[in-house]
C-alpha cells in the first residue's frame, strides 16, 4: 500500500519561561517543555493509527502538528508525498487543509459559541470554496447533520443548545464536510460519558 502520511523525528518544544521582566528580576533561567520528543511513524492509506500513552504524554501536540497548528522544533512530515509543514505556509496550504482536518477532543471548547450550526459546518466548504450557493450550502449542511444523527431543523441553534454528545456530533460533521483524505482524532469521546461514547 502508498504511504499516506509519513513523521519523521518530530519534536516540539514550548517556551514556558515567565516575563522577561520577571526573569531579568529574579534572575532566572528561560524554562522549556519538551512536549513530544522524536516521534516517527507511517500510515498508509486506508489505515488506522492509534497513538497511546499516558495523560500528559504528547499525543494531543503530535495530533496539533499533523494538522499545521503547531510548527515543529525539529523534524518534519510528508503528506502525500509533499513536506506538510511547508506546504501549510505555502499558497497551496489551504488545499491541504482541506485534505486533512480534526476532530478535537474537547467539544465545548471547539465550537464557536457565538455562530450557529449552519455556518460552523458550513465555514469548512465555504472557506475552500467548495460551495458558494448558500440554498445548496444549507442543504449540504443538513446532510452532514443527518450523517452524525442530527436533524437538519438543528441548523439554526447555538452550541449551549445541545448536550456534549451532540457537540461533538457537530464538530465530527464539520471535520467531514470537506470530504477529507485523513482524519486526525484526538480523544474524540473522552470527554463524554460512557452510554454518549457508545453512540458517537
Amino acid at each position: 500500500m502508498t504511504v499516506l502520511v509519513q513523521v519523521d523525528d518530530i519534536a516540539m518544544t514550548f517556551d514556558v519561561s515567565p516575563s522577561l521582566l520577571t526573569r531579568v528580576i529574579e534572575r532566572q533561567p528561560k524554562l522549556f517543555l519538551h512536549a513530544v520528543d522524536g516521534v516517527s511513524f507511517e500510515i498508509e492509506k486506508g489505515k488506522t493509527l492509534a497513538l497511546v500513552g499516558e495523560s500528559g504524554c504528547g499525543k494531543s501536540t503530535v495530533a496539533k502538528l499533523m494538522v499545521g497548528l503547531y510548527q515543529p522544533t525539529r523534524g518534519n512530515m510528508t503528506f502525500d508525498g509533499m513536506d506538510a509543514h511547508a506546504t501549510y505556509k505555502s499558497a497551496t496550504g489551504l488545499k491541504l487543509r482541506e485534505r486533512i482536518q480534526m476532530i478535537f477532543q474537547d467539544p465545548y471548547a471547539s465550537l464557536n459559541p457565538r455562530w450557529i450550526v449552519e455556518d460552523i459546518i458550513g465555514e469548512p466548504l465555504k472557506e475552500h470554496g467548495i460551495i458558494t450557493d448558500a440554498t445548496e450550502l444549507k442543504a449540504k449542511v443538513g446532510d452532514l447533520l443527518k450523517s452524525v444523527g442530527l436533524s437538519p431543523l438543528d441548523g439554526p441553534k447555538y452550541p449551549h443548545q445541545f448536550s456534549g454528545g451532540q457537540r461533538q456530533r457537530i464538530s465530527i460533521a464539520r471535520a467531514l464536510a470537506t470530504n477529507p483524505e485523513f482524519l486526525v482524532c484526538d480523544e474524540p469521546t473522552s470527554a463524554l460519558d460512557v452510554s454518549v461514547q457508545a453512540q458517537v
